[in-house]
């Protein structure tokens, strides 16, 4: 069951079943990556930091090849799947967008530094620009970003 309800003296609370989701979600990442649609996948949002609620959607950052066919806004009904059992967020960069996010210090490219799961894919193929951000933005920290 995705989302559990629970009833107490007439209150009624949802729980969403993270575990499931989780899952979900990473055979969805590994699926588009191993169709060679997606090169690295990351989890980003609520899901990420863990203040989800039952009612909260999956943001996704989904890296693709530069010569992908489509541009930005055109791209993310390449990335949505009513299969899932949750809504999807996509948010989809060739690796010299991302790349170019990285270098501007873009509010995305933080929340990946910041708690960023890694769900399919090979950091690597923007991990320099990412490990070099990683570094200035968070210091003598190490990165929380996981792979669960």
């Amino acid at each position: 069951m995705l989302v559990e309800l629970l009833s107490f003296a007439g209150l009624k609370i949802f729980k969403l079943n993270y575990e499931l989701i989780f899952k979900k979600l990473r055979e969805y990442a590994e699926r588009i990556v191993k169709e060679n649609r997606a090169l690295v996948v990351f989890l980003i949002g609520s899901l990420a930091r863990g203040d989800y609620t039952a009612f909260s959607d999956a943001d996704v950052v989904i890296i693709v090849h530069d010569d992908y066919p489509k541009k930005l806004p055109e791209r993310i009904v390449d990335f949505m799947d009513s299969t899932l059992p949750l809504d999807i967020e996509p948010r989809v960069y060739t690796v010299s967008e991302f790349r170019k996010l990285v270098d501007s210090n873009a509010r995305i490219v933080r929340e990946i530094i910041e708690y960023g799961v890694l769900l399919a894919g090979d950091e690597n193929i923007v991990g320099d620009a990412l490990k070099t951000k990683r570094r200035k933005y968070l210091g003598s920290r190490n990165s929380r970003l996981n792979t669960h």
